[in-house]
C-alpha cells in the first residue's frame, strides 16, 4: 500500500473515531438540564414536605396551578433569592417551575438540586417558593405545603367605588 492510500485510509478512520470520542465525552448541556428537569418532575412533593402527599411534583403544581402550563428551567440558585431567611444564601443547580395563573398571580417554585461544589445531593430540598399578586407584591412562602392555601386565599379587592354625592335638593 502507497504512502497516500494508507493516508487516506487513515483519515477516513480517524474523522469518524473522532467525532465518537466528542460525543461520548459526556453529556450535553441540554441533556443534563433535561434530566434535571425531569427528576424534578417526579419528585414526591411528600420528600420535601411531610405534610404534603405522595403525589409528584408535577402533578401538585398542575392540579393547585388549575391545570396552567407549567415552564421549566435549569439556573444558578445563587442567582435566585427566593426566601431571605435560611435558604436564600445557597449556591449550587436548581430547577425552577413557573407558573403563570389564569387570575393574573404567578408562582415560582425552586428546587436545590445540586450544591455547588459537590456531588448532586440524595434528596432535593425546597429552595424557595414564592407568589406574585397581580399588583406584583410578592409573598415568599416558608414551605411547599403552604402553597395550597396561598393560592385558594380570596383575592384582596381593590377600594370599593364610594358612590358619588347626591345634589342638595333645593325645597
Amino acid at each position: 500500500m502507497s504512502n497516500k492510500r494508507m493516508r487516506s485510509a487513515i483519515l477516513v478512520l480517524l474523522f469518524p473515531l473522532l467525532a465518537f470520542c466528542l460525543r461520548a465525552q459526556g453529556p450535553s448541556l441540554e441533556t443534563t438540564e433535561t434530566t434535571a428537569i425531569e427528576r424534578v418532575k417526579v419528585l414526591l412533593i411528600s420528600s420535601l414536605d411531610r405534610s404534603l402527599p405522595k403525589v409528584t411534583l408535577e402533578f401538585f403544581l398542575r392540579y393547585e396551578g388549575a391545570g396552567a402550563p407549567i415552564q421549566w428551567e435549569v439556573n444558578d440558585c445563587g442567582e435566585q433569592n427566593m426566601n431571605a431567611g435560611d435558604r436564600g444564601h445557597a449556591s449550587g443547580k436548581c430547577v425552577q417551575a413557573n407558573i403563570a395563573l389564569k387570575d393574573g398571580r404567578a408562582v415560582a417554585v425552586v428546587i436545590l438540586i445540586e450544591e455547588a461544589k459537590k456531588a448532586p445531593t440524595d434528596i432535593p430540598t425546597v429552595h424557595g417558593v414564592r407568589v406574585t399578586g397581580r399588583d406584583g407584591t410578592i409573598h415568599r412562602l416558608l414551605q411547599l405545603g403552604d402553597l395550597p392555601v396561598e393560592l385558594h386565599r380570596p383575592v384582596p379587592k381593590g377600594p370599593k367605588d364610594l358612590p358619588s354625592p347626591a345634589a342638595p335638593r333645593v325645597a
